[in-house]
């Protein structure tokens, strides 16, 4: 199991507006601009990256399940899918610590919205930041052999794979370890964290779904890639 502190991310100076334009459906007024760059400086000084992550062998993938030599097993009809021709699999959690969740909480219990809003797109948009980050890293060491490649990613929660499976996930991989715990609904705290697995296998045999939203009908959601 590796975990990575410390991170140090590449972040645009425009952090979190292509986020915000989706969801606010426009280009952002002259207010909205300043209140952006103010919310962008005290999210980015909030943030603490981390992340752990693990690898597993695969044993077998049975119509939704897949099996792994450790006696684990998850279960869903697109997790197997995006892990059939696989050999090996390496579960992630990565987080962006707890001060996001409280400066944004701050906000909404101040009552100013909009700023709230705000934060959240800039810090969805460092959660995607890290996301990237952390995914190669995992790559580099996932592709084992010359011939190998990665699918693509995909967490508990997302098209047809249950958050009730986050506590298989969490039994494999020790989130406590960077500060992520699971809630009674199976919900990541803090807030501003991910986890899931990446399959890797002979690049022949392994699925070639693109990216998750390809397996998931909602065309208009505006996390779609």
């Amino acid at each position: 199991m590796e975990t990575l502190d410390n991170i140090k991310l590449d972040i645009p100076l425009d952090i979190g507006r292509d986020f915000l334009e989706k969801v606010m459906g426009a280009a952002l007024n002259a207010p909205m601009e300043r209140l952006l760059e103010e919310k962008a400086s005290k999210c980015i000084d909030s943030i603490a990256p981390k992340a752990i992550f693990d690898r597993f062998e695969i044993e077998k993938v049975d119509g939704d399940l897949v099996y792994f030599t450790s006696a684990d097993l998850f279960n869903g009809p697109h997790i197997s899918k995006i892990l059939t021709g696989s050999k090996t699999a390496i579960l992630y959690i990565y987080t962006l610590g707890n001060n996001v969740d409280r400066i944004i909480n701050e906000e909404s219990l101040a009552g100013d919205t909009l700023a709230t809003i705000i934060m959240d797109a800039i810090t969805t948009s460092l959660l995607e930041l890290l996301g990237d980050f952390v995914g190669e890293k995992i790559k580099k060491q996932g592709i084992e052999e010359q011939n190998w490649s990665s699918t693509c990613t995909y967490s508990p929660g997302q098209y047809k794979w249950t958050i009730e499976e986050q506590k298989i996930l969490f039994k494999m991989v020790d989130g406590k370890r960077i500060g992520v715990e699971l809630n009674q609904s199976y919900l990541m705290v803090p807030f501003k964290s991910v986890s899931g697995v990446y399959g890797f296998g002979p690049e022949d045999r392994i699925d070639k779904t693109r990216v998750a939203c390809d397996l998931c009908p909602r065309e208009n959601c505006i996390g779609r890639r």
